[in-house]
C-alpha cells in the first residue's frame, strides 16, 4: 500500500469507498463506555451491539479502569486528538489542572468488567468482534488472566482481541497493590508468559484447535513501540495525528524487521477520539489506512438517547453497510 504524508489538510479523496488492506476490508471499530448506569444497562449494551453489527462496524472496543478517583496527581497522556478540520494537527480536549492534563470522568464514573461485557454483547451478535482498549495487564495474575482470556475466547466464539497497556494512573495501580514503576517490565513478562501458557495448553490438547487472542500493544512511547514490535501481534496507538502516526509507524516497522518478524503478519489499529463534523471522518480513516493501519477504532462519545443515529451517520459516511 503506497502512502503519502499530508503536510496540509486537503480533501484529497473524491468519495469515501470501502477500503481494503492486505486484501481484507479495513476494520472500523467503535470504542464506547458501558458503565451499568440506568441509561447504559444490559439491555442498552445488547441494543448497541446489534446496531453496530447491523451497520457494518467490525468491532466494539471496551476501555478498562478498575478504579476512578475524585482527584488525580497523575498526568493524562492523551489530552489531544487529531482535529476534525485538519487531521495533520491536534486539538486539546481535556482540561488542565496545575499545568497537567486531567482525564475526563463524571462524578459517578464507573465501568463494567470488560470480559463480562464482551460475553454479554456476543450473545446478541454473530459477527462483530470485541476488544480491550486497553486491558491493564500488569494488574493481573498470570495464571488467572490466562484462564480468563481462554474462557472469554470460548464464550465469544473466538471474537475477542486483546489490547494491552501499562496504565497511566499511579493512583489506580497503587490502589490495586501493584508497583507503578515496574509496570512496563511486568506487562512484557506477562505477554511472554501468556504465549507460553497457551502453547502448553495447545500441546496438552492434541488435535484440538483453540484460538487465542491476538495481543496488540497500546501506546506510542519508545518502550510501547518496541514491545509491540518484538513481543506483540500488533500495535494500537491512540490519538495520533497523521504525521505523528507516520513517524511512529516507520519506527515500529523498523523494529519489527529488526526482530526478524514480518510486518505483514502484524496487525495495526489506529485509535482516536473524534469530535466534530462526521463528514470529516473519512479523511482521518483513509489517512491512517494509507499510512499503514489495518483498522481504525473511533470513540464518538455517543449519547445513550441518540447513539443509533450517530452510528448510522458514521456508517453511511464510511459506507460500511454498503
Amino acid at each position: 500500500m503506497k502512502c503519502r504524508l499530508l503536510t496540509t489538510f486537503e480533501p484529497w479523496w473524491p468519495d469515501m469507498v470501502a477500503m481494503t488492506v492486505k486484501g481484507r476490508p479495513l476494520e472500523i471499530g467503535i470504542v464506547d463506555l458501558f458503565d451499568g448506569s440506568p441509561e447504559r444497562d444490559a439491555e442498552f449494551i445488547r441494543s448497541f451491539a446489534q446496531t453496530a453489527e447491523d451497520l457494518g462496524f467490525a468491532g466494539i472496543w471496551l476501555p478498562e479502569h478498575i478504579l476512578f478517583f475524585d482527584q488525580y496527581e497523575s498526568e493524562y497522556p492523551y489530552p489531544s486528538a487529531p482535529s476534525a478540520a485538519d487531521p495533520t494537527r491536534s486539538e486539546v480536549h481535556n482540561a488542565t489542572v496545575d499545568g497537567k492534563p486531567r482525564v475526563e470522568v463524571s462524578d459517578d464514573q464507573g465501568l463494567l468488567d470488560l470480559f463480562q461485557t464482551a460475553v454479554q454483547v456476543s450473545r446478541a451478535t454473530t459477527r462483530i468482534r470485541f476488544g480491550s482498549s486497553v486491558l491493564l495487564l500488569p494488574l493481573r495474575n498470570p495464571a488467572m488472566i490466562s484462564r480468563e482470556l481462554l474462557t472469554v475466547g470460548e464464550l465469544t466464539g473466538d471474537r475477542f482481541d486483546l489490547g494491552v497497556g501499562v496504565g497511566w494512573s499511579s493512583e489506580e495501580i497503587e490502589a490495586c497493590e501493584t508497583d507503578f514503576a515496574s509496570r512496563g517490565r511486568r506487562n512484557e513478562d506477562m505477554m511472554v508468559d501468556l504465549r507460553s501458557r497457551w502453547s502448553q495448553d495447545a500441546a496438552e490438547r492434541p488435535g484440538t484447535v483453540r484460538a487465542t487472542p491476538r495481543m496488540l500493544v497500546g501506546g506510542h512511547s519508545p518502550a510501547a513501540i518496541r514491545r509491540a514490535a518484538q513481543v506483540g501481534d500488533g500495535w494500537y496507538p491512540w490519538n495520533l495525528t497523521l504525521p505523528q502516526f507516520a513517524e511512529h509507524h516507520a519506527t515500529y516497522a523498523r523494529k519489527v524487521a529488526g526482530s526478524g518478524r514480518d510486518l505483514a503478519d502484524q496487525h495495526v489499529i489506529a485509535g482516536l477520539r473524534f469530535s466534530g463534523n462526521l463528514e470529516a471522518l473519512p479523511a482521518v480513516v483513509e489517512g491512517y489506512a494509507r499510512l499503514g493501519a489495518d483498522g481504525v477504532n473511533v470513540s464518538l462519545r455517543t449519547d445513550a438517547r441518540s447513539y443509533d443515529e450517530t452510528l448510522a451517520t458514521a456508517s453511511r459516511i464510511l459506507e460500511l453497510a454498503a
